[in-house]
């Protein structure tokens, strides 16, 4: 039970910090562009919405590779083999 609470302490710290990253950078790009009173425009705010939301799209589709690479590394793990022992997990 502790295995699966700790990897899905990871996945949900994983998927804010590639939201965060994604949104950070498409602020620090557009107020590098257009100045920073366009910070101030209600614009900003549609645009802060919507940056969030891909933030999320993308910081999704990186949980599932990261949810995927982790099944088949689990599935592929022959525990008669000789490689595998505790020190691996």
């Amino acid at each position: 039970m502790m295995f699966l609470l700790r990897h899905l302490f990871f996945f949900v710290l994983q998927f804010a910090g590639v939201t965060a990253a994604v949104v950070i950078g498409c602020v620090a790009w557009t107020l590098n562009d257009r100045g920073m009173s366009y910070a101030e425009t209600l614009a900003f705010r549609a645009d802060l919405k919507f940056w969030t939301l891909i933030g999320m799209v993308v910081a999704g589709f990186f949980c599932l590779v990261l949810l995927c690479y982790h099944l088949t590394h689990k599935a592929l793990d022959d525990p008669s083999d000789p490689d595998n022992g505790p020190w691996r997990y």
